[in-house]
């Protein structure tokens, strides 16, 4: 089958489209999966240089090389194992996160114990497989490639009006989801998203699963990305500027008063719920200024070593909450989306099928897998291309 491989074969682009076997099911509980749709992530594009930091914590621990891509992923189940829970001919979205169960260890870690499988402490440990999760291994497939394997527990059956075109947005909902229940805001509380691409957007949509009464603000930096957010449902909408000068426009909507001078400002009041949804420098310091006392800051851009302002975190009490994945949440929300102990991969469809983050919005460039390089430079270019979600279509 053939498949995205990163492997820096090629010195001018670190990635290859290669001829690899068919991998065979690893045990009776897995599935052979066709891939209808595979997105490229913002964490993605951290290996091909994008302007996002990278984790050298996370890079050590790495447990294959080269590795297949792409962990967006949604397709058909086109060969079950004897035991696998989901049939020949299911739709499905995929947890790409390999943990205990799929791995086959017993007994499963305490994190897993817990329920945490976003947490799991086996990720790293290359048992079955040197990856963490598909779109990081070899010999399971990927999203990037026609075909990917998955344990019945990774497999999420997809409603009938979530178009294949639009499958794979569930992992950027899920993430946001999972993210936002880690530490809900309080009902009716404003909420800011500083940032307009998927992950923003995703956050927005999350949002209106979850807690409808929350009035929304995104912060987008591109034109294209602003229509986005506004098409999306959120409440207010404005432009980054680089002087600083969205401060003002921040303040009037919170009720906050701007202090500091020249660009490095920050706001008196402010909001008490910020989610931070890019993952670089400028942002994460963004998103603690424009924080109220006391409020909280999600970081859900997988920032990595950067240097950003602190200064809010101490002088407002600021609380930081991180968030990786996707996982049962125990908690609950308002909205429809909220039950308790449900899987953020399904409040994810749920939301997706209710129309929330339209993928004729946030969708905007599909590739075949011969057109990989276009693909990737295309979902980097974000500002001339437009884009805000770069698929394949295997």
């Amino acid at each position: 089958m053939r498949a995205v491989q990163f492997d820096y074969v090629d010195p001018a682009f670190p990635a290859t489209l290669v001829d690899v076997p068919e991998p065979e099911l690893p045990g009776p509980t897995w599935a052979r999966v066709a891939v209808t749709v595979g997105g490229i992530c913002g964490s993605d594009l951290h290996l091909f240089g994008s302007n996002a930091s990278r984790s050298p914590t996370l890079i050590g621990m790495a447990g294959a090389f080269p590795f297949l891509l792409g962990h967006e992923i949604a397709g058909r189940v086109i060969e079950a194992g004897p035991q696998c829970a989901v049939p020949v001919g299911a739709r499905v979205a995929i947890n790409p996160c390999i943990a205990c169960a799929a791995r086959g260890i017993e007994p499963v870690c305490a994190n897993c114990a817990r329920g945490w499988t976003s947490s799991c402490l086996n990720l790293d440990s290359r048992i079955a497989t040197g990856g963490r999760s598909l779109g990081y291994t070899q010999g399971l497939g990927g999203g990037w490639a026609q075909q990917v394997l998955a344990h019945d527990t990774m497999l999420h059956v997809i409603p009938d009006v979530v178009p294949d075109r639009g499958a794979s947005l569930h992992e950027p909902v899920s993430i946001s989801s999972h993210g936002i229940l880690r530490a809900p805001p309080h009902d009716g509380d404003p909420v800011l998203i500083v940032g307009a691409g998927i992950i923003g957007l995703a956050s927005l949509a999350a949002l209106k699963g979850l807690f409808p009464a929350n009035p929304v603000t995104v912060l987008a930096r591109h034109p294209h990305q602003a229509a986005a957010a506004a098409a999306c449902g959120a409440d207010h909408v404005v432009r980054t500027e680089t002087d600083g000068s969205h401060f003002a426009a921040l303040a009037e909507l919170s009720g906050a008063r701007v202090v500091g001078r020249k660009a490095d400002v920050m706001l008196m009041g402010g909001y008490p719920y910020v989610i931070e949804a890019v993952g670089v420098p400028q942002s994460v310091t963004e998103a603690l200024r424009a924080v109220a006392h006391r409020g909280s800051v999600l970081l859900l851009g997988a920032a990595g070593v950067s240097e950003v302002d602190l200064t809010p975190v101490w002088y407002k009490e600021v609380a930081l909450v991180g968030s990786i994945d996707h996982t049962v949440d125990a908690g609950s929300a308002p909205g429809f989306a909220g039950e308790p102990g449900r899987h953020s991969v399904d409040r994810a469809l749920d939301i997706l099928a209710a129309g929330l983050l339209p993928d004729g919005v946030v969708v905007t460039h599909e590739f075949g897998l011969d057109d990989y390089r276009a693909a990737i430079e295309t979902a980097i270019d974000r500002q001339n291309a437009h884009a805000i979600k770069v698929v394949f279509r295997p």
